[in-house]
């Protein structure tokens, strides 16, 4: 059994490198407004005025995993705002790890004179697999069902009419999707509203570290969503790409040397520690096996690179952002979540959700149990050397690069 893999963290890597250099970001951005990052399609927040908030429609879709879904019509024209949440269920209040019957919705709220429910229907069904039963990918369940909710007869038709088209190009399976009147929907906890944006720590500082529910109710937020995702129409991808390149170049040239001279420096004085501490878990493997007879359990964070053996995962099918991820900057970014968690600034469980390239994310990261051999041995023997309760350093074995936390 080898290492369950899940999925990475997008522009996250960049963030030891360009954070110290924020400030001066900052002080550039109050005296030059040819720095704001604009939209020619988005919808200030102070300009939407109830004329604006009656103008719009709403359509809400399940197809899969919220966290891409909401990216998935995030960078549209004409998309107003994205929420995930919960719908087609019974269960009242559900929540993440207590849905009940519903499934992992997002609910959308667009500009009909700029972009149609049709147009809309159309995004979803380019997006995902109608013809899975109950999963989307890698992701097994009921909550990852595919349906289309819908508000009143007219969009009660559309959607029948576009799911009969979609299965005359399936002939060889059935669509699953269901079509549902929309009944109530239930928005989802703070931590998984911009999932993906909120992995970006440096364009959350670029838009001011908004609080969570302003961050749910921004247009801009809902772009960059999408952005960060790689799911813009690619003009708009090109655009945004342009304008955060002109940023970061502005502001490297002052503060790339030093950043280089601090890792070298930093590198250097932690590498006679490092073997120490080598040697150390190397006695501590050889005294726990003898000692280790039956089930272990142990919890672990996945950050993937381009030197791991399966250069994709459940959030990055194809292997875009694996494969341009260096191991160097996946430990950087490994280490700098291990910190946070030491230091208390998060919970393993929290950092595993949100970062880990492992299925396992969902389960904060849980592997559940398992005997020796079951699991590649550079993870084995880590797992084994630690206490329980103890936090390994870096692990490396075929799928990533990866920090520990046995739990029996």
């Amino acid at each position: 059994m080898a290492v369950p893999e899940r999925n990475h963290n997008r522009s996250y890597n960049h963030h030891k490198v360009f954070s110290v250099l924020i400030v001066v970001l900052f002080l550039l951005l109050l005296v030059d407004n040819a720095l704001c990052i604009r939209f020619p399609d988005r919808v200030a927040e102070s300009a939407l005025d109830q004329s604006d908030q009656q103008r719009f429609q709403v359509a809400v879709f399940a197809l899969g995993s919220f966290w891409r879904s909401e990216a998935v019509f995030g960078c549209l024209p004409g998309v107003v705002r994205t929420t995930v949440g919960y719908a087609g269920g019974s269960k009242s209040n559900p929540e993440y790890r207590s849905l009940g019957d519903h499934a992992e919705c997002v609910k959308v709220e667009y500009d009909p004179q700029q972009i149609s429910f049709r147009e809309l229907l159309d995004i979803f069904w380019s997006s995902h697999d109608p013809r899975q039963v109950y999963g989307q990918g890698p992701d097994v369940g009921k909550q990852y069902r595919s349906i289309i909710f819908v508000n009143g007869t007219e969009e009660a038709r559309m959607a029948a009419v576009s799911k009969e088209q979609e299965q005359t190009r399936s002939r060889s399976s059935i669509v699953t999707t269901q079509i549902l009147q929309f009944g109530t929907f239930y928005p989802a906890e703070p931590e998984h509203q911009k999932f993906e944006l909120k992995q970006n720590t440096i364009l959350l500082q670029l838009i001011g570290n908004l609080p969570a529910e302003e961050l749910e109710r921004s247009s801009l937020a809902t772009k960059l969503n999408g952005y960060v995702a790689e799911l813009c129409p690619p003009d708009i991808q090109k655009r945004i790409d342009a304008k955060i390149n002109d940023i970061i170049k502005r502001v490297r040239v002052t503060g790339a040397a030093k950043i280089e001279s601090d890792r070298k420096r930093k590198k250097a004085s932690t590498s006679a520690a490092d073997r120490s501490e080598k040697e150390n878990r190397k006695k501590k493997v050889k005294m726990s096996s003898s000692k280790v007879g039956g089930e272990i359990r142990a919890s672990h964070i996945l950050i993937k690179h381009e030197g791991s053996r399966r250069k994709a995962s459940w959030k990055d099918p194809e292997g875009r952002i694996i494969k341009n991820t260096t191991r160097e900057a996946a430990v950087s970014q490994l280490k700098a979540l291990r910190d946070d968690i030491v230091s208390g600034k998060a919970t393993f469980e929290d950092v595993a959700s949100r970062f880990s390239d492992c299925s396992s994310a969902k389960r904060g990261g849980d592997l559940g149990p398992f005997s020796r051999g079951q699991m590649q041995k550079p993870f084995e023997d880590a797992t084994l050397a630690l206490k329980v309760g103890e936090l390994s350093d870096i692990v490396d074995t075929d799928s990533g690069v990866h920090i520990i936390k046995r739990t029996k």
